[in-house]
């Protein structure tokens, strides 16, 4: 019982964005994934029962998302709990998000998603070309995100004159997200999304395309989706799809730069070919959403804990990602590793959509930096963000080599 006690003792308040600034508490995660139950986190705001539960085994993450009548979305996906919101698929549990999925899962499709490589590689090469024309700089901004941003607008639908446009937007949402507020200043920047993509889809209606402007608009008009699920549906898209990748590219390059030895397994694995499992490495060690969280319908037992109804249970898909029980030394970077089974898509009907495109755009990555020789360093400090649930890279100065 004592070594509970002092293995609590060493973790964090894991409900303050200060936890990490400095980096990912894995050792505080393995403590938690020690114990025989779940470690409850006190939180004075933002959940129904005044903390959450952190949930840090893989097989008790995979139990809760096979499980959404016990455990619910519909008062929020990740803490801090911010209400219902059924418009935002996000929100959703089945059979609604089933047919909110639907109107667009067969575009996100890895079949689908291979046949991008002609229009996401220009975008690729066009970004990194203007990089190394002016000789580095902030990476996170100028590739990482500038990159995933053009082809999310791109994938729906968004004309060529008002990408950039939509790009400042997503940086500012984004930026938005480092202020501890109560969502005002989210709101703020990200309205006039919502507000652009209901003006876009008047457009798609009159000239209908091969998008998700058009699907969604269609859907609409035929009374498939209401106004406010288009409205946030395709922001949803716009930013989701941005996330996980800017934050992927971001912290790859970090640990490139930082690391002798991954840079030298980076680039071997893509002269081998191996350029997926790389990713796939990439996508376990940094996993760019650290979690999500569920709501408890009802009382019950599970994990050896009680857990009562309306108890906020936070998955930590970052710490199951790092379990040793799904991989072998799951410290070490390594892409030659055998498992590739990682969850940094989440699970059960919540997977994330744009999981195929992501790693494409990875990929495409890695393969044209390689191919033009880019060799990066370290030109400055690199600045995390102040985030629970991204493990996100505000800025990271390179210079060429």
């Amino acid at each position: 019982m004592s070594a509970i006690i002092d293995a609590a003792a060493r973790i964090p308040n894991l409900a303050s964005q200060e936890t990490f600034v400095a980096g990912v508490p894995h050792d505080a995660f393995d403590a938690v994934r020690a114990m025989p139950g779940l470690y409850w986190q006190p939180a004075e705001r933002g959940t129904l029962n005044g903390g959450f539960w952190a949930v840090t085994r893989a097989k008790d993450i995979v139990a809760i998302e096979k499980d959404p009548e016990t455990f619910t979305s519909t008062l929020g996906p990740w803490y801090p709990l911010t209400g219902k919101n059924p418009e935002n698929i996000l929100w959703n549990d089945p059979p609604k998000h089933g047919e909110l999925r639907r109107a667009v899962a067969k575009a996100f499709g890895p079949r689908v998603v291979a046949n991008f490589d002609d229009w996401v590689r220009p975008i690729v090469v066009e970004t990194l070309q203007a990089y190394v024309e002016k000789g580095g700089g902030d990476f996170v901004p100028d590739v990482a995100a500038m990159i995933p941003s053009r082809v999310m607008a791109r994938v729906i639908g968004v004309p060529r004159q008002d990408e950039l446009r939509v790009v400042k937007w997503t940086f500012d949402v984004f930026a938005a997200m480092q202020v501890p507020d109560d969502g005002k200043t989210f709101w703020a920047v990200n309205n006039p999304i919502r507000d652009y993509m209901w003006e876009l889809r008047a457009a798609k209606l009159r000239e209908p395309a091969d998008d998700m402007a058009t699907a969604l608009a269609q859907a609409n008009e035929r009374g498939e989706l209401t106004e406010a699920e288009y409205r946030s549906f395709t922001s949803v898209l716009l930013l989701a799809g941005f996330e996980t990748t800017h934050t992927v590219m971001a912290q790859a390059m970090r640990m490139i730069v930082e690391d002798a030895d991954v840079a030298r397994m980076a680039d071997e694995a893509v002269a081998d070919g191996k350029t997926d499992a790389l990713v796939d490495e990439f996508l376990r060690y940094i996993t760019p959403a650290m979690n999500m969280g569920r709501v408890a319908t009802r009382d019950l037992e599970f994990g050896n804990t009680k857990i009562r109804k309306g108890d906020l249970m936070q998955l930590y898909f970052i710490a199951a990602n790092r379990d040793p029980e799904l991989f072998g030394e799951p410290h070490r970077f390594n892409p030659s590793r055998p498992e590739r089974n990682h969850m940094a898509f989440g699970g059960g009907c919540h997977t994330c959509l744009g999981g195929p495109l992501a790693k494409l755009e990875l990929r495409i990555l890695f393969e044209e930096m390689h191919k033009r020789r880019i060799r990066l360093r370290l030109a400055g400090e690199p600045r995390r963000g102040r985030q629970t649930q991204i493990n996100q890279l505000l800025s990271l100065p390179l210079a060429l080599i």
